[in-house]
């Protein structure tokens, strides 16, 4: 994102920085992870969905325990990167969010000072003023423009986790139904790790 670039130095420059300031450092790591890898790894699901069919078909006519459990596991593990990813994007969406509010108070605040310089006939200012407006609108258009894209990729990487996660669960099912005792031993270990992580998740402030 373009707003991830430092800003130059200069009176535009101290007229806008507040608009910087509003992001954290964390939204702006998020961002830029989410802009480095989600492509990669958006491939990626795409990629595992194209063979997963093939792979669960397979699955349901085995009764190979380790076969099933070790895919899985790697179901499991791509998930874990793709809600990973996810919840960047989500970070970033938040940033901008914030970015917007700020643009619009800081738009609000320099439309005053116009008003001010302009009664007062202060020309230096009306100048500094109109180009700090014009800054303030460009960051916010582009800011905008940005923020709907991510929330676009945002929602198709999640329909591709989503998929994914109803994979798992369908692979989770069969390694119960056919793999006998220690299947069902397995699932039951499975469900009692993800019982007490949820416990563990509503007990955090």
């Amino acid at each position: 994102m373009w707003w991830l670039l430092p800003i130059g130095a200069g009176v535009i420059g101290v007229g806008v920085k507040l608009l910087y300031d509003a992001v954290l450092e964390e939204e702006c790591e998020a961002c830029q992870r989410w802009e480095e890898k989600h492509e990669e790894v958006e491939r990626s699901l795409e990629e595992y969905q194209g063979n997963i069919e093939e792979h669960i078909k397979h699955a349901q006519r085995s009764y190979d325990f380790h076969f099933l459990v070790n895919l899985h596991f790697a179901s499991m593990k791509l998930a874990n990167s793709a809600y990973q990813l996810l919840n960047d994007a989500n970070t970033s969406f938040n940033g901008m969010s914030k970015m917007l509010k700020q643009a619009k108070e800081q738009r609000t605040d320099l439309q005053g000072k116009l008003k001010d310089a302009e009664k007062s006939k202060n020309k230096k200012s009306i100048y500094e003023i109109i180009e700090q407006l014009k800054m303030v609108n460009t960051i916010r258009k582009n800011v905008f423009a940005d923020r709907e894209e991510i929330n676009i990729q945002r929602k198709q990487f999640l329909s591709e986790v989503r998929k994914l996660n109803n994979h798992t669960k369908e692979l989770k099912e069969l390694i119960q139904e056919r793999c006998g005792n220690g299947g069902q031993k397995w699932y039951a270990r499975l469900e009692e790790r993800n019982r007490k992580r949820q416990t563990a998740g509503n007990k955090q402030p």
